[in-house]
């Protein structure tokens, strides 16, 4: 699972087809609401805010 914003979104779905070697399932974070999750407060792989989550 991924949580990672706009510009590392791609890095994400290649990362997860390689150790899955499945798509992933995309989701918009503001669309989805997850009652025992916390959204992390920033992207996979840097700083930044997500948008996304990749499963």
């Amino acid at each position: 699972m991924y949580v990672v914003c706009t510009e590392h979104l791609e890095q994400a779905i290649d990362e997860f087809v390689e150790v899955y070697e499945t798509p992933p399932d995309l989701y918009e974070l503001e669309a989805v609401s997850l009652t025992d999750w916390s959204v992390p407060t920033h992207c996979t792989f840097c700083q930044r805010a997500p948008k996304y989550l990749v499963v």
